[in-house]
């Protein structure tokens, strides 16, 4: 049977009063039934030519997930497992598009529905005035499977190690409190190891078993490791730096995270220091006009595999902070960058580059932050 605008509308005014509150109260039922019919992908049960059920979804591919916004079920129809149905069905194919997860919302008054999203397996993500967001996890992430290489992209580069580790340190040890430190997704200790100089008490929580235990056999042994999902983990005190270098842009949830850091681990005088890869890099906006990527702030096939969730600016990652709970006291770039990773690779194998033009390129990055291959924040409380 063919869904109409027309079998829509019949239906959700049938419906209205099974909602909490009734749909009509906030909502205009006919241009909302335009909107979902016109914009939504929609899992329908019919019964001879009568719409009976109706979920009714969002796609955002650019982010990968999906946002259900309507559940419905004929009130003569009640009990007979047609929700639960149309529910599977979507979660089938937004999975089959590669999506993680999946989101709705429902207003705090409506137990029912919460009951019902609750025995689907999904959990509490936020709330938001008189509603609550619910997230469903419709596809493992595999972590290990993400750190590897793929066909055309590493998930790190030559550049990554050699050159903008030794700058994000030269970017952060003036800032540094004395004290303990914190990295969260320290990956195989590379990044850890050039911490070591500045920190006796170092503990790393990485989701990645593989990458722990080689970071286990490379480093000292003082040093603690969790390995976990930053969602999970339980830390015994808090932390006066906590560095989060090339990570948060992975997070599924990164506001919550990063209130997590402010609520949870940062000691009351602690900073975050905060790096993410830059949408704006003049390399990055070169592809965009090469076309190879539709614009800055895409997240490429490639990056996807490798667990890429966003691609920040310098204004979208203060915001995400903001939202968080943190307060940015500094604000800078690591790295004036017009070439790919895999193009300074090809480099930094001749002599044609020197020290000084890497220390060039990095004073000019501290000129022009937004065009430079990494943004930075340090936060405080």
């Amino acid at each position: 049977m063919v869904t109409t605008l027309e079998n829509i509308q019949q239906h959700l005014n049938k419906c209205s009063s099974t909602f909490v509150p009734s749909l009509d109260n906030y909502v205009n039922i006919n241009k909302y039934s335009k909107k979902i019919f016109e914009q939504s992908v929609l899992f329908t049960k019919f019964d001879e030519d009568k719409l009976v059920g109706l979920v009714a979804a969002y796609d955002n591919p650019t982010e990968k997930f999906g946002w259900i916004t309507n559940v419905s079920v004929d009130p003569e129809y009640s009990g007979k497992g047609i929700a639960t149905e149309l529910l599977n069905r979507c979660y089938k194919y937004f999975e089959n598009k590669g999506y993680f997860h999946i989101f709705l919302e429902v207003f705090l008054d409506n137990k029912k529905a919460i009951n019902l999203y609750t025995k689907q397996g999904f959990i509490k993500h936020k709330i938001k005035e008189n509603k609550m967001i619910l997230k469903q996890e419709i596809r493992k992430r595999n972590y290990n499977q993400e750190l590897k290489d793929t066909s055309d992209h590493k998930y790190v580069y030559g550049f990554d190690f050699d050159i903008m580790h030794h700058y994000m340190i030269e970017s952060f040890k003036h800032h540094f409190v004395k004290g303990n430190c914190l990295e969260l997704g320290s990956f195989k200790g590379d990044f850890t190891k050039r911490l070591i100089p500045y920190f006796d008490d170092i503990t790393c929580v990485e989701v990645s078993d593989e990458a722990i235990k080689i970071s286990k056999q490379n480093l000292e042994d003082n040093i603690i490791y969790y390995n976990s999902l930053f969602e999970n983990v339980k830390l015994p005190k808090k932390y006066d730096n906590i560095i989060l270098t090339h990570v948060l842009e992975h997070i599924d949830d990164p506001v919550g995270l990063l209130s997590r850091i402010k609520n949870e681990w940062l000691s009351e005088d602690g900073k975050l220091f905060l790096v993410c890869p830059n949408a704006n890099a003049p390399s990055r906006q070169i592809a965009v006009k090469m076309g190879l990527i539709p614009h800055n702030t895409a997240i490429t096939p490639s990056e996807a595999e490798h667990g890429h969730r966003i691609t920040y600016t310098l204004d979208t990652l203060e915001k995400d902070t903001k939202l968080g709970g943190l307060n940015p006291i500094y604000r800078s770039g690591i790295f004036f960058k017009a070439l790919a990773n895999f193009q300074w690779d090809q480099l930094l194998n001749t002599d044609i580059i020197s020290k000084e033009y890497l220390d060039g390129c990095f004073q000019l990055g501290q000129q022009y932050p937004d065009l430079c291959s990494s943004i930075m924040l340090i936060c405080k409380k």
